[in-house]
C-alpha cells in the first residue's frame, strides 16, 4: 500500500487516541435549544413554534478525547531542536487503544410547527468521523524496537469518512406525556478509507534481530469524482420523550446516526498477503523527514500491498449511538439530569455515564455544569451556557475539559451555535 496510508496511522497517533465522540451531554437537557434535537429528534420544547439556524453558524462541533497529551508523547531536543518520542508514552496505551476523530458543521437548519402538535425540521451539514484500532504491540515496536525471540500479533480495523448530510425530521406530541420524533438522512459520501479485518504477525530472529512478517489485510479507499451523488447512503434517528406523572420527572430514549454509505467511486483497493517478509528495524528515536520516509518505504516494500484490479463497490457503517436520559426539575429554575450513551462502529463500542445540573437565570440565560464518567478517566467536567436575547439564541459548551494548555489537553468537546427561535 502507498506509504501515505501508513503515515496517516502515525499522524493519527499524535492527533486523537481513544475517541468517544458524541453529541453534547448538556445540550441534550436544554430542550429550549434546537441543537438538543441532535441527540433526540423528539426533544424540542412544545413552546417553540419555529426556528432558523444562522447560516454557517447554526452549529459547529469538534470532539477530542485523547488517551494522553501531546506534551506526554513528544518533546523537543534542546541540542539539535529536533522532535523526539517520549518512550514512556507506551505505558499509557492499552490493548484496545483506538484513534479517531469526529466533527460536525451544520451549514443551515430550520423547523416549523403545524397543527399545534406536529413539527418538521430540515438540516444540511458537513460531517467527518473516523476510527482506527492501534495495537499496543505496534507502538512498542515503533518506540522501543524489536526484542530477540519475540513474536507480536496485530488485529486492527479502520473506517474514516467525510460526507454531506441532508436530514428531514418529524416530531409529534401525542398527549401531555408522550412525544415521538424521527429523522431520515441522505448522505453524499466525499471520501473514505475502510478496512474491517487487518491482521499481521511479526517474529524477531533471536540472533540477528531481523523480522519475519506475515500479514492478511484488505483496505479500500474511495472519493467523489465527477458526480457529487455517486457515493450515497441512508441513515436515521429515532427518539421518544416521556413526561412522568410525577411532577418534573422526564425520560428520553433515542437512536442516533444508524445507517451506511455505499461507495461506488472506488479509488484503490490494497491487499496484502505476506508469509515471509524480512527487514531489520530498531525503533524510532527522532522524528525527521528522512528517517520517517525511509521507515515507511521499508514497511511498504515488506507488507507488499498490491492494487486490486476492477474493485467492486462497498459499504461502510455510520457511528451509531444510543442515548437514555432522565431529568428532574427541582424547582422552576433548577434541573438535575442523567445520561447514558454508547457508541458502536465496527468492532468498537464506547459507553459513558453523565450527570448534570442546570439553572435558569430569568428567561435570558441558562447555565449548566456536569461530568462525564468514562472507564479511562472518571473526572471529565463540562460547562455550558445558553443565551436568549428576544428571539435570538446563542449556545456555548465545553465538555470533558482537561486543561487550558493546548499541549496538555487530553479531552475536550467544543460546541457553538446561533439560532432565531419563535416561541
Amino acid at each position: 500500500m502507498k506509504k501515505h496510508l501508513i503515515l496517516l496511522s502515525v499522524l493519527l497517533l499524535t492527533w486523537a487516541v481513544q475517541v468517544a465522540a458524541q453529541e453534547s451531554t448538556l445540550l441534550h437537557f436544554m430542550r429550549n435549544s434546537p441543537q438538543s434535537l441532535r441527540s433526540n429528534p423528539a426533544n424540542l420544547l412544545d413552546t417553540v413554534t419555529s426556528f432558523v439556524g444562522i447560516p454557517f453558524l447554526s452549529n459547529i462541533n469538534a470532539d477530542f478525547n485523547l488517551g494522553f497529551a501531546y506534551a506526554d508523547a513528544i518533546y523537543r531536543n534542546p541540542g539539535n531542536d529536533s522532535l523526539s518520542v517520549n518512550r514512556d508514552i507506551v505505558d499509557k496505551l492499552t490493548r484496545s487503544t483506538r484513534l479517531g476523530l469526529d466533527a460536525h458543521y451544520e451549514l443551515m437548519s430550520f423547523g416549523v410547527r403545524f397543527r399545534e402538535d406536529n413539527m418538521v425540521t430540515f438540516s444540511l451539514s458537513a460531517k467527518a468521523f473516523g476510527t482506527f484500532h492501534f495495537p499496543k504491540d505496534l507502538a512498542v515496536l515503533l518506540v522501543h524496537g524489536n526484542t530477540p525471540g519475540e513474536t507480536l500479533s496485530f488485529d486492527s480495523d479502520i473506517n474514516a469518512s467525510a460526507c454531506v448530510e441532508v436530514a428531514v425530521g418529524y416530531a409529534r406530541t401525542f398527549n401531555e406525556n408522550w412525544k415521538m420524533g424521527v429523522k431520515v438522512k441522505y448522505l453524499a459520501g466525499l471520501a473514505n478509507i475502510y478496512g474491517d479485518d487487518l491482521t499481521a504477525a511479526i517474529a524477531t530472529h533471536p540472533d540477528d534481530f531481523s523480522l519475519q512478517l506475515s500479514s492478511q489485510a484488505l483496505v479500500r479507499t474511495a472519493s467523489v469524482k465527477d458526480n457529487p451523488f455517486e457515493n450515497s447512503g441512508l441513515g436515521f434517528d429515532a427518539g421518544l420523550y416521556y413526561k412522568s406523572p410525577v411532577k418534573g420527572l422526564e425520560f428520553s430514549l433515542s437512536l442516533i446516526d444508524w445507517g451506511y454509505i455505499q461507495w461506488n467511486s472506488v479509488d484503490k483497493v490494497y491487499q496484502s498477503k505476506v508469509r515471509d517478509g524480512r527487514y531489520e528495524f530498531k525503533g524510532i528515536t527522532d522524528i525527521k523527514d528522512n528517517n520517517l520516509n525511509a521507515i515507511l518505504d521499508t514497511l511498504e516494500s515488506v507488507m507488499k500491498f498490491n492494487d486490486v484490479d476492477n474493485p467492486d463497490p462497498y459499504t461502510s457503517p455510520l457511528p451509531g449511538k444510543i442515548y437514555f436520559g432522565a431529568s428532574c426539575d427541582l424547582n422552576p429554575f433548577d434541573k438535575l439530569g442523567f445520561l447514558f450513551s454508547t457508541r458502536a462502529l465496527q468492532k468498537f463500542s464506547r459507553t459513558t455515564f453523565a450527570f448534570m445540573y442546570s439553572r435558569s437565570v430569568g428567561k435570558w440565560l441558562t447555565v449548566a455544569a456536569g461530568n462525564n464518567f468514562m472507564l479511562q478517566k472518571f473526572f471529565n467536567p463540562s460547562v455550558a451556557a445558553h443565551f436568549r436575547l428576544g428571539n435570538f439564541q446563542l449556545h456555548l459548551t465545553g465538555e470533558n475539559l482537561s486543561s487550558f494548555n493546548v499541549k496538555a489537553i487530553t479531552t475536550a468537546n467544543i460546541q457553538f451555535g446561533m439560532n432565531i427561535t419563535i416561541y
